[in-house]
């Protein structure tokens, strides 16, 4: 066979023999593997191959001579060829079957895409700059609206109680009215101040978190006691929304962080209190042997089965942020808690018949680079 007019092709062209072995190498060939042509003939293929794609080459190789057909080699897989002098490059591969003078044989043609992977490896950076730019201006805009309620909520409170204060002379009536007057505002200036905690807390915890820097201190606890104190700190958020909670506690010791623990399932009770419609919360803790459960469930707008994994995601919501407040932040946190614990969350939604999540904690610490040495064990 006469190989002179494939040194006009501008791709790299390789024939090898059913066993693998190099027959012919045209001139890109050999300008892009850097081997004389007299160097590559008889020897195997694999020699253009990267040492860790070999084993797998020779059981692919004898594959395709089993079928032989015209096909791009590696579909979806990233490829690299190895030049002489042992750097790699990235390859697009093609096989066709062809036959050298009653032999039947394949002709590889190799393409280094190098420049358009650099180029591809960079549009996805760039495309993912301009996604994160995006959730961060999203957030921001989302995180300024809710921030600027409870402030403004808090600067008239401030001017209620500063026109109260400047009265000098009061009548003994006016007297007794002032703390009738003083505590509902008290009231909602600690609301607003829990509020904006709330927020800033969750916004420094999701910082924390991309950065790796979410630290667990673990000590002998009881499920139960922490949800009981978590029900407290949540029920005037509760009371507002008309939602009643009912609690069925079962003992559930285990080594946990308290305060994470309360976080996740007050952001739980408040989830469920913003979208529960008014209706009765239940809030049921058990343990087994190994692990210790606490379920929260709703009886509101639930969440569309579509909607049910990305509402742990950060900034994600399944309901529009005009309808509901906040900042899409208090599933992602308890997640990312809850699996710092090396345990798992999630949720069961009927649209229209509310939602429970379930949350379930290994009783004792897992093994963690980070445990301290003196971390106690549960008994």
């Amino acid at each position: 066979m006469d190989f002179a007019i494939l040194d006009s092709v501008p791709d790299a062209m390789i024939i090898a023999d059913e066993g693998g072995v190099i027959v012919h190498a045209n001139a890109e060939a050999v300008r892009l593997f850097g081997w004389a042509r007299e160097e590559l003939v008889g020897q195997p293929i694999e020699i253009l191959l990267p040492p860790r794609f070999r084993g797998m080459h020779q059981a692919h190789r004898a594959g395709y001579h089993a079928a032989p057909r015209t096909r791009p080699m590696g579909l979806g897989l990233d490829l690299s060829g190895l030049r002489k002098e042992g750097n790699e490059f990235a390859a697009e591969i093609s096989l066709a079957p062809i036959d050298v003078d009653g032999r039947r044989c394949v002709v590889a043609a190799v393409r280094d895409v190098s420049e358009r992977k650099l180029l591809e490896g960079r549009a996805r950076l760039w495309s993912k700059a301009q996604d994160e730019v995006r959730e961060r201006d999203e957030f921001l805009s989302i995180a300024s609206h809710e921030l600027r309620t409870p402030v403004t909520a808090l600067q008239l409170q401030l001017q209620l109680l500063h026109r109260l204060a400047s009265r000098t002379k009061l009548t003994p009536r006016a007297k007794e009215d002032v703390p009738r007057l003083l505590e509902p505002r008290v009231e909602a200036l600690e609301r607003q101040t829990r509020r904006i905690a709330l927020l800033v807390n969750e916004i420094l915890d999701v910082s924390r978190m991309r950065l790796g820097r979410l630290e667990l201190r673990y000590e002998p606890l009881d499920l139960a006691e922490i949800v009981r104190a978590a029900a407290a700190q949540a029920r005037p958020e509760l009371t507002r929304s008309g939602s009643t909670l009912q609690l069925d506690l079962a003992p559930a010791p285990g080594l946990w962080d308290r305060m994470r623990l309360e976080q996740v399932v007050t952001n739980l009770l408040l989830n469920a209190s913003k979208f529960g419609e008014g209706k009765p919360i239940a809030v049921a803790v058990e343990a087994d042997g190994i692990r210790a459960r606490v379920r929260v469930s709703d009886q509101g707008m639930g969440i569309a089965p579509e909607h049910q994994a990305r509402v742990f995601e950060r900034f994600e919501r399944a309901a529009p942020v005009s309808n509901f407040g906040g900042l899409g932040l208090g599933l992602y946190v308890a997640r990312q808690v809850v699996e710092a614990h090396g345990g798992e969350i999630h949720v069961e939604s009927v649209p229209g018949s509310g939602a429970t999540f379930t949350v379930e904690l290994p009783r004792e610490r897992e093994a963690h680079p980070s445990r301290p040495r003196d971390a106690p064990a549960l008994h």
